[in-house]
C-alpha cells in the first residue's frame, strides 16, 4: 500500500497519542496493516505473547456482530476499544486501541494476571502503569476513536475507488483493444470482469438461444459448474424477469423470494442479485448477473461501473455478430466468385443449371433445389433440373411452377422479385426469377426446413439467380460479342444485391462520368463510361472476366491515381477524381487537392458542377404565381436567384441546401461545422425572407423559384 500506509500510521499515531493509548489495524484475517503506535511496557508485552494472525483472529471472532467503537475485555480482563472499518459497507478491517482498567478492578485484575499469567516477566509491573478511566473518560475516547474511524474510512474507500477506477480503466482500455484488434471473447470479457470486482462471488452471462429462450454461456465463481449450459424463458425468475422489464435489476436480499429457487436447485445460494440487460440493435440479446453468497450488497453504487460494463459486453457481442456476418459475407463472395467465374466460362446451358441447382442445395443444406426453365428455341416445352426430389414431385410441383410462371394468365405476375412459396405438400419454398433484360427463363427454387430463416439467404441466392441469368444469357448468344457488357452489367447487378450502398455510389459515379464527359464534348469516352461503374471490384477479379485491355488499363491507371501515383490517360483522371468527389459528400475542396490530376481538368469539373445547379426557367417577379417556362430558356445561376431575388446570404444558402436534402436541424450543424442554435437562427431568418411559417412551405416556395439543391 505504500504511501496509504503511510498516511494511515501518521494518523493512528496522533489519535494514540492524543487518547493516549496503544494502538493498531488489522485486516478481518489477522493480518497487521500498521505498526503499533504509542507502544507501552504492558503493549510490548502482550504483543509478544500474543500478538499473531491466530490470536487476532481467535479474538475477533466473537465481534463480528459490533458496528460502531465498542469497549471489550481481553483474556486477563484489561479493557480494548474495538472499532470495525468498513470498505464499501463490508468490514474489511479493525480497529484496536487499549489498555485502560475500570476503576477499582486494578487489584482483581492483577490478581488473576498473577494466577494465571506469572510466567510473562515484568507483567505486574507494567499492569501498575495502566490507567483507570472514569465513565465520562471512557466516553470521550470512544467519541476519539469514533473519529479516527471515519477518517480511516474515508480515506481508505477513497483509495479503494480510485484503484477500482485504475483498475476499470485498464480494464475497458485492455477490452477495446481486444475489439479492436478482434481478440476479445465474451468469455475472456467475463473472466476480467470477475477478477475486477471482489464483491462478487459469482458472475454470469446468458445469451438469447431462440424462440424467447436464453442459455447461459458462461459462468464464474464457486459452484458454478453446473449452470453452464442451462436455459430459462423471459420472465422466468429473476433472469427472465430482468429480459421481460430490459431494465436494471438489483435485490439486495433474496433469501425468502421463490424467485431464487432457479439457483437453489443447483446449489448457489445468492444473498444478493443483479442482472443488466445487454442490447444489440435496440433487442435484449442477452444478460450479465451475478451477486453475493456471503453477504448482502447493501450499497447499490458499487453497481454502477457494471452497467457501464454491460455496454462494452454488447459492443463486443455485436462486434462479434457483425466480425460472423462478415466472414459469412466473405465466403458468399468467394462462392459468387468461383461460381461465377465457372459458369461464365461454361456454354452448355444445362451444365449452367445443374450447377445453379447444386449449389443452391448446398448452401441451403435443404430437402431440395430445382429450376423450371423454359428454352427460347423451344417455346412449347417446359426443363426441369432438380434434386432430392421424386418424380411425383417433380411433376406435381414442376407443373405449379410452370403454371404460375409462363401461363398467359399469370402475365402480371411479378417475376422481378424472389416470392416465398410452398409445395402441396407443406413444404416451404424460396422461389428466385431468372431472367436478362426482359427475358424471362425460369425459377430457381430451393426447398426450405423449419430451421431455415429465409430472409438471411435471400440476399445471396438472389446474386446466384442473376449469375445464372446472365450465364443463360450468354450461353444463348450466337456469338461473343458483347460479352464484357454482359460481365459489367453481371458484376453491377451482384454488387446491387450484396452492397447496396456502394453499388448506390458506384451508380451516382457512373452518371457523373456521364454527364461530365457530355459537358467536356471531345470524345466519345464509351470505354470510361463503362468500367466507371465497377469502381469497388478489385483489378484480379476485373482482369479474369473482362476482355477488353483498355477497360483494364483504364481502371488499373485510376487505381493508381488513387494511389497518388501519375497517371497516363485522361480517363483515369475523371474516374479518380469523380470517385473522390462523390466518395467525399461532393465536396468540391476535395478536388483541388487531389495531386497527379491536370489542372485544367480539375477546372472545368469544377464548372460542371456549379452548371449543374443552374435551372431552365424564367421567375415571375410576383411569387404568388406559377414561373413561365420560356421557349427558348435562359440558364442562371441558381445560388444566385436566391441571394438577389430573396437576399440569402451564403451561410443560408448552404443550411437551405440542408433543409432541402431533408436533414434535421442536430445534422445541418454536423454537416456545416456550427451549433445547433445557429441552424435555428439561419432557418428563422430564412422563413422570413421567404415570407413562410414551415419547411413545407419553404421547401414548396423554392421549387416554384426552380432551384434545387445542389447534389
Amino acid at each position: 500500500m505504500g504511501a496509504s500506509v503511510t498516511f494511515l500510521q501518521d494518523v493512528q499515531d496522533a489519535y494514540a497519542k492524543l487518547m493516549d493509548l496503544s494502538m493498531v489495524l488489522i485486516d478481518v484475517d489477522g493480518n497487521e496493516i500498521t505498526d503499533i503506535s504509542n507502544n507501552n511496557p504492558l503493549s510490548r508485552l502482550l504483543h509478544s505473547e500474543w500478538g499473531t494472525t491466530d490470536h487476532y483472529k481467535s479474538f475477533l471472532e466473537p465481534l463480528q456482530s459490533i458496528r460502531q467503537p465498542t469497549v471489550v475485555d481481553n483474556r486477563m480482563g484489561l479493557k480494548l476499544i474495538v472499532s470495525p472499518i468498513r470498505v464499501n459497507d463490508q468490514i474489511c478491517n479493525y480497529l484496536i486501541a487499549g489498555y485502560f482498567l475500570e476503576p477499582l478492578t486494578r487489584k482483581l485484575v492483577g490478581e488473576y494476571a498473577l494466577q494465571h499469567y506469572s510466567n510473562i516477566r515484568g507483567l505486574m509491573e507494567a499492569l501498575e502503569l495502566v490507567r483507570e478511566l472514569s465513565e465520562e473518560e471512557k466516553n470521550k475516547k470512544l467519541k476519539l476513536a469514533s473519529t479516527l474511524t471515519e477518517v480511516t474510512e474515508t480515506f481508505i474507500n477513497a483509495q479503494v475507488e480510485k484503484k477500482t477506477e485504475r483498475d476499470t480503466f485498464a480494464f475497458i482500455h485492455g477490452k477495446l483493444e481486444n475489439i479492436r484488434t478482434g481478440k476479445a471473447t465474451a468469455s475472456s470479457f467475463l473472466e476480467g470482469l470477475y477478477h475486477l470486482h471482489s464483491d462478487f462471488n459469482f458472475i454470469g452471462l446468458a445469451i438469447e438461444n431462440n424462440d424467447s429462450y436464453y442459455r447461459i454461456e458462461a459462468i464464474l465463481g464457486d459452484h458454478t459448474e453446473q449452470f453452464k449450459g442451462l436455459t430459462f424463458a423471459m420472465g422466468e425468475g429473476f433472469l427472465g424477469h430482468t429480459i421481460a422489464t430490459q431494465q436494471f435489476q438489483f435485490w439486495k436480499d433474496t433469501n425468502n423470494d421463490p424467485r431464487i429457487n432457479f439457483f437453489n436447485r443447483y446449489g448457489l445460494y445468492p444473498k444478493s442479485l443483479f442482472c443488466v440487460p445487454i442490447f444489440v440493435e435496440e433487442k435484449v440479446a442477452g444478460i450479465l448477473f451475478g451477486g453475493s453468497t456471503k453477504h448482502e450488497m447493501k450499497n447499490p453504487d458499487i453497481l454502477e461501473p457494471v452497467k457501464m460494463h454491460s455496454s462494452l459486453l454488447s459492443v463486443l457481442i455485436t462486434s462479434e455478430n457483425l466480425r460472423e456476418n462478415l466472414q459469412n459475407h466473405l465466403m458468399e463472395l468467394s462462392t459468387f466468385n468461383e461460381v461465377f467465374r465457372v459458369m461464365t466460362t461454361v456454354k452448355d446451358i444445362k451444365r449452367v443449371l445443374y450447377i445453379l441447382v447444386d449449389i443452391s442445395i448446398n448452401i441451403m443444406r435443404g430437402p431440395f433445389a430445382c429450376i423450371v426453365f423454359k428454352s427460347r428455341k423451344n417455346d412449347s416445352k417446359v426443363d426441369i433440373v432438380s434434386r432430392g426430389l421424386a418424380n411425383t414431385e417433380i411433376n406435381d410441383y414442376g407443373y405449379d411452377v410452370a403454371k404460375r410462371a409462363f401461363s398467359d394468365l399469370n402475365k402480371d405476375m411479378n417475376l422481378k422479385q424472389p416470392v416465398l412459396g410452398k409445395t402441396n405438400w407443406g413444404n416451404e419454398v424460396l422461389e428466385f426469377p431468372l431472367s436478362f433484360n426482359d427475358h424471362f427463363f425460369g425459377m430457381l427454387c430451393i426447398g426450405l426446413t423449419h430451421k431455415h430463416d429465409p430472409e438471411k439467404y435471400k440476399a445471396f441466392l438472389s446474386t446466384l439467380a442473376v449469375a445464372g441469368s446472365i450465364s443463360i444469357h450468354l450461353c444463348q448468344q450466337e456469338d461473343g460479342t458483347g460479352t464484357d457488357d454482359s460481365v459489367i452489367q453481371l458484376l453491377q447487378e451482384a454488387m446491387s444485391q450484396q452492397n447496396e450502398v456502394q453499388y448506390k455510389l458506384s451508380m451516382k459515379i457512373k452518371s457523373h462520368v456521364k454527364d461530365f464527359t457530355s459537358y467536356l464534348n471531345d470524345g466519345d469516352y464509351l470505354s470510361l463510361k463503362k468500367i466507371s461503374g465497377l469502381v469497388y471490384f478489385e483489378t484480379t477479379l476485373l482482369e479474369n472476366y473482362l476482355s477488353d485491355d483498355k477497360l483494364l488499363s483504364i481502371f488499373a491507371e485510376f487505381k493508381n491515381v488513387l494511389a497518388k501515383k501519375a497517371g497516363t490517360s485522361k480517363d483515369s483522371e475523371i474516374l479518380a477524381m469523380i470517385y473522390c468527389f462523390v466518395t467525399q459528400n461532393e465536396n468540391l475542396i476535395v478536388i483541388k487537392e487531389i495531386p497527379n490530376i491536370r489542372e485544367e481538368l480539375k477546372e472545368k469539373f469544377v464548372d460542371y458542377v456549379n452548371q449543374r445547379s443552374m435551372v431552365e426557367t424564367e421567375i415571375s417577379l410576383d411569387f404568388g404565381r406559377q414561373p413561365v417556362t420560356s421557349s427558348k430558356p435562359t440558364i442562371q445561376n441558381g445560388e444566385s436567384i436566391l441571394k438577389k431575388k430573396l437576399n440569402l446570404s451564403s451561410r443560408e444558402v448552404e443550411v437551405l441546401n440542408q433543409l432541402l436534402k431533408g436533414f434535421n436541424n442536430r445534422e445541418i450543424a454536423s454537416n456545416l461545422y456550427i451549433s445547433e442554435h445557429t441552424v435555428k437562427n439561419h432557418i428563422t431568418h430564412i422563413f422570413q425572407k421567404l415570407g413562410v411559417s414551415d419547411r413545407s412551405q419553404a421547401i414548396a416556395m423554392i421549387y416554384q423559384l426552380g432551384y434545387s439543391p445542389s447534389h
